[in-house]
């Protein structure tokens, strides 16, 4: 899907979506003629099942692609909407006159999941929008899910069974209590910032994606503003607040989903990761810890061969994988460290005969690593060309050791 949104649109939207919050304080004697209370609860839960689907979208979009990136900011994403979908759920299952689920329904549970909500996806998606991405050696999808379940369970075991000790936060017919409030101006406040934010990361990156993030964060901030004012969970502000939430969902959709260079970047990842899986023997890197060197990275269609798990190998020291009494690869490792240039060298391993050539780096700019291609010459017959400093290899190597 084509995104469409550019900077003359991001501008209208946010003027029309002022002037329609303006609109519907004006007019509101009118609009009340052919508002009817009554509808309230079906209309509330249609807005929000559209965005509990929109979470549970972005959650399971992100559980696909985690998959492809093991990226970080990808993980915090699945957690983030999974929190705010259940607690959403929450708040619609317990909102005013819905049927009895678990207690009965009331204006207090209703509130309090809903500002849990607010202040779970303001902080959550801030840090999103915040942190350094980077790509993850392990998979930590199934630990995200439990710390949500655990979270989400505990903040409605605490809502549903102490209700009637938590602080009031509406009182129906008079408004928002001071307590609300305060919570709605730190969650806009967050809102705020992150809308800064985005349009700072735009103006460098020109992309479509975080337009339409800033666009979202338009429409949420004035969510929030509008849930401080309202008199009555069925009235008209409450119902334009659901409105304008509703409309900020989407463009969060517009910008996690249907992103192009995000699908792009997928599929070449994709490319990549089934090139490497693929690929004659296997690469790794491998990250100096102590006096061994660790693997941090290991694909290759050879470890398949050999019966091995890349997930399984990862995060071991060279010394397990590649025992001292199967050749030195750690210390092959050292040496080329301090020679500070690559090693070609054979090694026996698992009944074959493997080429492995490493080369020292620095990743990040301050850990030694070492990137290793390894190739299997079991039964093929070669004429090794002797290096000028073989012997002083050897004898480095056996330093070492010792």
């Amino acid at each position: 899907m084509k995104s469409s949104l550019t900077e003359g649109k991001f501008l209208i939207y946010s003027t029309l979506a002022v002037l329609l919050l303006v609109a519907i304080h004006i007019f509101q004697p009118q609009i009340y003629a052919i508002y009817n209370p009554k509808n309230y609860v079906g209309f509330h839960t249609l807005l929000e099942s559209f965005s509990i689907s929109i979470s549970a979208a972005i959650m399971l979009y992100g559980l696909k692609q985690f998959g492809v990136t093991r990226s970080s900011r990808m993980l915090l994403m699945i957690f983030t909407f999974f929190l705010v979908g259940t607690l959403d759920l929450l708040h619609t299952l317990s909102f005013k006159n819905m049927p009895y689920f678990i207690t009965e329904s009331s204006i207090a549970k209703a509130t309090w999941f809903w500002v849990s909500a607010r202040s779970f996806q303001a902080l959550f998606i801030f840090l999103i929008l915040l942190i350094p991405d980077r790509k993850l050696t392990r998979d930590y999808r199934v630990a995200a899910i439990i710390l949500g379940y655990i979270i989400t369970g505990s903040i409605a075991f605490m809502v549903i069974h102490y209700e009637n000790n938590l602080p009031l936060l509406v009182v129906e017919g008079k408004g928002t209590t001071y307590l609300k409030n305060g919570i709605e101006y730190v969650v806009s406040i967050i809102q705020f910032g992150s809308l800064i934010l985005t349009l700072y990361q735009y103006h460098l990156e020109k992309s479509e994606e975080k337009l339409a993030m800033a666009l979202a964060f338009v429409f949420l901030l004035l969510t929030e503003l509008v849930f401080t004012i309202y008199q009555s969970v069925f009235d008209l502000d409450n119902f334009s607040g659901h409105i304008f939430k509703a409309l900020g969902f989407y463009f969060i959709l517009k910008s996690f989903y249907f992103a192009p260079t995000k699908d792009k970047s997928s599929q070449n990842e994709q490319r990549t990761n089934k090139l490497l899986t693929e690929l004659p023997g296997f690469i790794f890197t491998a990250v100096k810890k102590g006096n061994d060197f660790t693997l941090t990275v290991i694909e290759g269609d050879l470890l398949r061969q050999l019966g091995l798990n890349h997930e399984e190998l990862s995060s071991r020291p060279l010394t397990e994988v590649f025992p001292p009494n199967r050749g030195t690869l750690n210390d092959y490792c050292h040496l080329s460290f301090r020679l500070q240039e690559s090693i070609r060298f054979e090694m026996d391993f698992m009944e074959k005969t493997l080429l492995i050539s490493i080369k020292p780096t620095l990743e990040d700019g301050q850990k030694e690593t070492i990137i290793g291609t390894v190739i299997d010459m079991t039964g093929v017959p070669h004429f090794p060309v002797p290096r000028k400093n073989e012997k002083a290899d050897k004898k480095n190597v056996q330093k070492v050791v010792m």
